[in-house]
């Protein structure tokens, strides 16, 4: 080998590895950085009550729920995401504000529902150019009660290298026509091993308690489960935790809904009854048939995909759909309807889910719509007579 030759081969090494070095020497300072602020929460927090009117339960003859994943505003027909094989971190500035305007129109048309749950709502993220959507967002339903949940709070994301996620600060809201005796955040105490959890979610669900005139209580909960592939182990762990709570709270004689993101497919689930023309795949592992005891049914549109893949921009019949945003509900409550709200993944990578159900024969919404309908009537009667 020549001299030359040689002092070349010295020096690249040379720069090879320093260049290793400072890229090593980035990521210890980013997890020494993320793992020194790791946002820890409590397995159990109380979480602000952001008061609206309150309204009475008898006002309708059923109660109504949507559930939907907005996709932090930036996950648009027209996005891909690098972490599922796509190329960007995030929209250009213009077309995030069509998405986050066009959502906020979206969830206005939502003020004839008596809950609205939300996941993936970004609070100061540069994903989201640092946006309050939590805020902004509240604005679209000004006479509902809010709660907000963090469950993705970290300093500073170093993925992609040459354009990184950077600091992302994230959550979940749950509005209500009607003012909660308590709003809950309630940690899955399951997640990734250290250093990739200074990474990651930390996941949870939002508990809000109703309580009726007949001493009994109406749970609402929203959750957003773990995603991924790797993931499987820790939804069954979540799975489980979570099935504590919902079989206290029936066994207290109380009505449980838990709507969300599951991140899996729901029991029974059959990629071939949707008809929208879309691909579909099927997400494992799937909920056992004996999670939970006989009565408890889960919900949800078998013709329409509720989420899409984002490994590129959405192309039906090309981009693979799914089914992983439906409903739960406990024995005692009767559902009579529930369908698939299909936006096309215009500004989202899921669309949302609506919920029509009623509380069973003795509970206050059954009996305080008989007292609404007595009063109708006696007023009625007074009118007669004045009449006369």
């Amino acid at each position: 080998m020549s001299k030359r030759k040689f002092r070349f081969l010295k020096i690249f090494f040379k720069i090879l590895i320093i260049i290793v070095s400072m890229i090593l020497l980035y990521f210890i300072v980013i997890i020494a950085i993320n793992s020194k602020k790791d946002y820890n929460p409590a397995i159990s927090e109380d979480l602000e009550i952001k008061k609206g009117r309150n309204a009475w339960f008898f006002s309708d003859k059923s109660i109504s729920i949507i559930s939907w994943n907005i996709g932090y505003s930036a996950l648009g027909k027209h996005e891909d995401f690098f972490y599922e094989g796509g190329k960007k971190m995030r929209p250009d500035k213009e077309q995030y504000k069509e998405y986050l305007k066009s959502i906020f129109n979206e969830l206005g048309k939502m003020d004839t529902v008596d809950f609205v749950l939300l996941q993936e709502v970004d609070i100061n993220s540069k994903r989201s150019f640092y946006t309050r959507q939590d805020s902004s967002l509240a604005g679209a339903l000004p006479t509902f009660s809010h709660v907000t949940a963090i469950n993705y709070n970290v300093p500073f994301v170093p993925f992609p290298l040459f354009n990184p996620t950077a600091k992302v600060h994230s959550g979940m809201m749950s509005f209500s026509r009607y003012i909660p005796e308590y709003a809950k955040r309630i940690s899955f105490p399951f997640g990734y091993a250290w250093p990739m959890k200074v990474f990651f979610l930390d996941r949870c669900f939002i508990i809000e308690k109703f309580n009726l005139d007949n001493h009994k209580s109406l749970y609402i909960i929203n959750t957003h489960n773990s995603a991924f592939d790797d993931a499987g182990d820790i939804r069954i762990a979540e799975m489980i935790f979570l099935r504590s709570y919902l079989l206290n709270f029936y066994e207290n004689g109380d009505y449980v809904v838990v709507g969300g993101d599951w991140n899996q497919n729901p029991l029974g689930f059959d990629k071939t009854k949707i008809n929208t023309g879309d691909y579909v795949r099927e997400i494992e592992p799937a909920i056992e048939n004996d999670y939970l005891p006989k009565g408890w049914k889960w919900y949800y549109d078998p013709k329409t995909p509720t989420n899409r893949d984002v490994n590129t921009k959405y192309e039906k019949g090309v981009t693979t759909t799914t089914v992983l945003d439906y409903f739960l509900c406990s024995p005692n409550i009767t559902v009579n309807e529930v369908r698939t709200i299909n936006k096309h993944f215009e500004n989202s990578d899921h669309n949302p889910v609506y919920l029509n159900f009623s509380l069973q024969p003795d509970t206050a919404f059954c009996d305080s719509l008989k007292i609404y309908e007595k009063v109708k009537e006696i007023k009625s009667k007074e009118k007669g007579k004045k009449k006369r």
